[in-house]
């Protein structure tokens, strides 16, 4: 189970009999328990570990069924930064017995590299830059011949960015917040001790926000969300110049393939997609689930 600072994600797998993983069973639960997260204090509130608990307690009897012999729980951004996280994860133990293990950001990304290798769509990339977009933290990862060279893990989640910089997300963002945005983007970037010249045919990106585009475009083309893997910088451009002119519930109205429960932090994340794959100087992404 992965506890993001988003949504909460359970995968039951099973090994085969020729040495790979054999999914079971999937869910995803969209509760925010990363609200707070972009104060200069972060701190999860009462409400949200209340919740987070209760999620968490509803995909573990959903796991039951298929009577798991380990199971593995772990948090990312969110928890790791909170001031209470430690708090969070002993009270996940306490209620459900299990416990809640707390990755550091290099862990995280580290997590993220492993599990891209064994994407059958990247089988014949042996270098590739990753890139993973969460609510809490923004994780770039460099991978030659199939390792890891060079990994960081950076504050720049949707859920953070929006509560740092917009100031009503339930309005239209205005242009300073968005231009104030987008600099603390690339100042953070910049800053960061991952290599600023990359040289790489291919970049692939996970997150909430990139399905969520992957979505509205496979949406709007009328085709399967399997067969719009690749997106270009264009494509993001154009879906943020619309949603930016909307309100919180225009959003929803218009962008049906957009989730609810995600369209508040859309335009922080698009803006962050944008200034990012700006600073790797790559005018398209590959998703990966």
């Amino acid at each position: 189970m992965d506890v993001g600072s988003n949504t909460i994600k359970l995968l039951v797998a099973g090994a085969t009999d020729k040495g790979k993983l054999s999914v079971l069973h999937e869910a995803r639960n969209s509760t925010r328990i990363g609200t707070g997260i972009g104060s200069a204090q972060p701190e999860l509130t009462e409400e949200h570990m209340q919740a987070g608990v209760a999620a968490i307690e509803s995909l573990l009897n959903e796991a039951a069924a298929h009577n798991p012999g380990i199971i593995r729980m772990v948090a990312t951004g969110a928890v790791r930064d909170a001031s209470n996280g430690n708090d969070f994860a002993k009270r996940v133990l306490s209620e459900t017995g299990h416990a809640l293990a707390i990755l550091s950001g290099e862990e995280e990304a580290a997590g993220i590299a492993a599990g891209l290798v064994t994407d059958p769509s990247l089988a014949d990339k042996s270098d590739f830059l990753a890139c993973d977009l969460g609510g809490g933290s923004l994780e770039l990862i460099l991978v030659e011949n199939r390792s890891v060279r060079a990994k960081v893990s950076l504050p720049l989640g949707a859920i953070r960015l929006t509560e740092r910089f917009i100031n009503d997300p339930e309005a239209r963002p205005d242009e300073m917040e968005l231009h104030d945005l987008d600099q603390h983007v690339n100042e953070t970037l910049s800053e960061s001790s991952f290599p600023s010249s990359v040289e790489v045919d291919c970049v692939v990106a996970t997150g909430g926000a990139f399905v969520a585009a992957r979505t509205i475009l496979a949406e709007r083309e009328g085709i399967p969300f399997q067969e719009r893997s690749l997106i270009t910088q264009c494509e993001i451009a154009e879906i943020f110049s619309e949603i930016i002119q909307l309100t919180l519930p225009q959003r929803i109205e218009c962008f049906p393939a957009l989730p609810p429960s995600r369209a508040d932090v859309m335009p922080a994340a698009l803006a962050c997609m944008l200034s990012l794959l700006d600073y790797l100087q790559a005018n398209k992404v590959r998703h990966s689930l």
